[in-house]
């Protein structure tokens, strides 16, 4: 069985890798770090399409802007949340990676939210052709979730990356789940979502500032409330700490703020 830990943390490294390499991985490299998993021929293709997705041929630069303006107008069929938020204007990078990000958006379908429903459901059913179609169809969201968060310009491409490779994590938990999950497309948004906010935690450092123990406020809380609908109870502390990757010691002074402030 696939430990979904040391995957998650291999996805990761190989990714920041993949980002920060002079040049590109081969199929066989990326693969070479998923040796002591027992990943199938559908599993490997999968972490290479999307490991490797953001090595496509940059855009024009005289482009860009117009891209850009496409983007907010095309969105998502069926999350028009996400499309008021594209058109939020945040101050977006301009570098290679995101213009690539960019890139990508202009080719992916328009789903409906009945086209969404069904690919969950085959997601659900253990389908796994579809974590790709499902992983490209979130881009989006995934930026306007990072655009929620009040990302800076700095950190913005490191955001967003850490959100779509929590919501590939999340995509591959749900895969064959059943009918045991509730809402996929809010897991995923979750999913994304505090996997962001982990990266701005992580970023922050050792900083006691007000700003950054508010994020961990609403980290912790997220948390709790997501664990909590997906066990059905109350999460202990060590579960948090599990899920949100922090030190017992400091969750117990976020939980003790928290109740504080209720």
């Amino acid at each position: 069985m696939l430990d979904q830990t040391t995957f998650t943390e291999t996805v990761r490294e190989v990714s920041e890798i993949i980002r920060t390499s002079s040049d590109p991985l081969t199929k066989e490299q990326i693969l070479a770090y998923f040796s002591d998993m027992e990943l199938n021929e559908e599993q490997q293709e999968l972490v290479i399409n999307y490991l490797l997705t953001p090595q496509k041929e940059p855009v024009q630069q005289e482009l860009e802007e117009q891209k850009t303006e496409e983007t907010e107008e095309s969105g998502t069929e069926g999350m028009e949340e996400d499309k008021k938020n594209d058109k939020n204007g945040a101050n977006l990078p301009d570098s290679r990676t995101f213009r690539l990000y960019l890139e990508e958006l202009q080719g992916i379908p328009a789903y409906s939210e009945a086209e969404l429903d069904k690919l969950y459901e085959r997601l659900l059913a253990g389908e796994e052709a579809v974590i790709k179609l499902l992983a490209d169809a979130w881009l989006l969201p995934v930026l306007n979730l990072a655009k929620e968060l009040a990302v800076s310009k700095e950190d913005f491409e490191d955001i967003v990356q850490e959100g779509n490779v929590g919501l590939f994590i999340k995509l591959t938990e749900l895969c064959g789940a059943g009918d045991t999950v509730g809402s996929v497309g809010e897991e995923l948004r979750s999913a994304a979502r505090l996997a962001m906010q982990t990266c701005i935690l992580e970023l922050a450092g050792e900083d006691d500032s007000e700003s950054a123990m508010l994020g961990k406020v609403n980290l912790v809380n997220e948390a709790r409330k997501y664990l909590a609908e997906q066990n059905g109870t109350e999460p202990t502390p060590a579960e948090l700490a599990d899920y949100t990757k922090m030190p017992e010691e400091e969750l117990y002074d976020i939980l003790r703020v928290i109740q504080k402030s209720a």
